[in-house]
């Protein structure tokens, strides 16, 4: 009995000491673990901004972390404010990019509101847009006026750009930095996907390509690859413009704060129009065969397509039988931003008679999980108003961009379907 006391006594010490140890243990290595786990995840904000002393958590997109911050956009996922008075650090999250996956960027902000650095965390995209891109963002202001696409991967460096700024509009928006100046070149350019949609595709991205001035007042030539027209940054007198033309000619013209103003600015109107039509490329020999094929024998006048700024690059009068009727030609932005060229021909109440793409899909040997039969495909656009068109006719189930072109194309020719109808009476 004696025995068993004793080992119990023993038994009891060896757990004591064994806890103490595990205790001193704890106390010393717990902040250890502390500390690394808190290097870990603070890592990529000290890559950033490697002069920092410290971060302070002022946001958490996943609830975690209590803040006062407001109008944060989906794509911030932390925000944290560097100790000593540098500035600030975000990591940022799109799914915006071309394949839809998660692009990660951690972005540093100094004290003067400009981007100190800059690393890409996390990048799925199958389009690269090279490894100078990112840095391209040091030194600029909430504005990035000086940033340029990536001719090429266009949607993933437009996610990247657009992330960069969202971050850029939180700060702002929570008086944590102050908004930078924009130029009149970039409130201008800003107003070109509701000015002329042509001139960029169906997410607002720009497709035009950028050409030099006359010297005088045309500071910058915008050229749509889909032939609907030209954009101009036209500084007349004290006054910064925005024109944009179509491929019959037609002049709208914009200031700095969307206002139309062409009639105040004639002789501009003037300069822009001889310019486009002096440099256009028609596509009307074209566009005859393939309303000739649509519709046998009827005769064929070309029309103005009138004040309108979309996709719809021509437009033509078809007389057959006694009735006419109206064929209008799209060129939306298909795969990979290639210009699809789509033919309708409507009746005089607006309804689609006859419809024909030139190629509907482009680089079929990319796509593998869709099913098409374009016959019948095109068959569903018959009959369809301005009225009854629903964006779910143009829609092909593994083949987003495509559809997105068809609906774009069809929304763009009922849009211009009066306008026409009304320049040929």
């Amino acid at each position: 009995m004696k025995d068993t006391g004793k080992t119990l006594a023993v038994l009891a010490a060896l757990f004591a000491v064994f806890t103490a140890a595990m205790f001193g243990l704890n106390t010393v290595t717990g902040p250890i673990i502390e500390s690394n786990n808190s290097s870990e995840a603070y890592a990529p904000l000290f890559a950033v901004m490697p002069e920092a002393e410290d971060f302070q958590v002022l946001y958490m997109a996943d609830g975690s972390v209590e803040t006062a911050l407001v109008d944060v956009p989906e794509t911030v996922q932390a925000i944290y404010q560097e100790t000593s008075g540098l500035g600030y650090a975000l990591k940022m999250s799109t799914t915006k990019g071309y394949t839809g996956e998660a692009i990660e960027l951690t972005f540093a902000v100094d004290a003067e509101g400009k981007i100190s650095g800059i690393q890409l965390d996390a990048y799925p995209e199958s389009k690269d847009f090279g490894a100078e891109y990112p840095g391209t963002f040091i030194g600029q202001d909430s504005t990035l006026a000086d940033i340029q696409l990536v001719a090429g991967c266009t949607y993933s460096s437009v996610a990247f750009r657009d992330a960069v700024a969202d971050g850029m509009a939180a700060l702002i928006a929570n008086s944590l930095m102050a908004e930078g100046v924009k130029s009149n070149d970039q409130l201008l350019l800003e107003l070109v996907p509701t000015a002329h949609t042509g001139l960029v595709n169906d997410k607002g991205i720009a497709q035009y390509e950028e050409l030099e001035g006359d010297g005088a007042s045309i500071l910058k030539i915008l050229k749509a690859p889909n032939n609907s027209g030209f954009g101009y940054l036209v500084q007349e007198g004290d006054s910064a413009l925005l024109a944009v033309t179509n491929a019959s000619g037609s002049v709208k013209i914009v200031n700095v704060d969307g206002a139309d103003v062409t009639a105040d600015f004639a002789g501009v109107a003037d300069t822009v129009k001889a310019h486009t039509e002096a440099n256009i490329s028609g596509n009307v020999d074209k566009d005859m065969q393939r309303m000739n094929m649509l519709m046998a024998d009827a005769v064929i006048t070309q029309i103005p397509v009138g004040d309108v700024f979309n996709s719809v690059t021509s437009a033509y009068k078809l007389e057959k039988d006694g009735a006419v009727y109206y064929g209008l030609v799209s060129r939306s932005y298909g795969y990979g931003n290639e210009v699809m060229g789509v033919y309708y021909v409507l009746d005089e109440a607006g309804a689609i008679v006859a419809i024909h793409v030139d190629e509907l899909i482009f680089h079929a040997e990319y796509f593998s999980d869709y099913t098409l039969d374009p016959a019948s495909y095109k068959d569903g656009f018959k009959g369809m108003t301005a009225g009854t068109w629903s964006d779910d006719v143009a829609q092909i189930s593994g083949a987003t961009m495509t559809s997105d072109a068809m609906r774009v194309a069809t929304k763009d020719i009922f849009d211009a379907f009066e306008t026409v109808k009304g320049g040929a009476q």
